[in-house]
């Protein structure tokens, strides 16, 4: 029932289109022997010239939109992945304090079986990290990196540690390549 209404709809609105156009003077069927044959073919060439333009336009215009419509869609993919990018970063960022705490903890625990559990659970937090794309930076007996690392004391000792960590005061983190965050060292010089 509603198709039908539908096109009854649409019939009426052309009828009204083409009573309209003849109201403002547009021809809508062109009369071949009033006209004579050159006249004629004339106005269908025009005719046809001006439906052509109108085609090409319509299908230009939809081209032109079909195209904004990819660009859009590819623009909020690459927004969503940035978002959630981002999520993940700050998620882990705050559990890296958790991280730091737990190396602090381990020089409390005396006892060997606590000392045990308390490794498992740390290494269970770490493995989950792993997973979404965390690694530490190696910064034990390297050479100071400053795009990894940040030097927070100068120590002297022998020239074979010159340029190298001598001491990570915290441990620094790679997510999915990038540095989160950059490991506190002490710098031999």
């Amino acid at each position: 029932m509603k198709n039908k209404d539908i096109k009854d709809n649409r019939t009426e609105k052309a009828e009204e289109n083409i009573k309209s156009d003849k109201e403002n003077g547009e021809q809508t069927e062109l009369d071949r022997e009033a006209m004579g044959d050159d006249k004629y073919i004339e106005a269908l060439e025009e005719r046809i010239g001006a439906l052509m333009a109108e085609t090409t336009s319509a299908r230009n215009l939809t081209l032109r939109l079909q195209a904004d419509f990819d660009n859009y869609r590819k623009r909020n993919a690459a927004l969503a992945e940035e978002m959630k990018a981002l999520g993940k970063s700050m998620v882990i960022e705050k559990l890296l304090g958790v991280l730091d705490n737990c190396a602090l903890a381990r020089k409390y625990i005396t006892d060997e079986a606590n000392l045990t559990g308390f490794n498992m659970m740390e290494r269970q937090l770490l493995d989950a990290l792993s997973a979404f794309g965390l690694e530490e930076i190696a910064a034990d007996d390297a050479d100071f990196d400053p795009a990894f690392m940040t030097a927070v004391e100068r120590v002297n000792g022998d020239e074979s540690m010159a340029g190298k960590v001598v001491e990570v005061l915290a441990k620094g983190y790679k997510l999915d390549g990038k540095v989160l965050r950059p490991a506190s060292v002490k710098v031999g010089c």
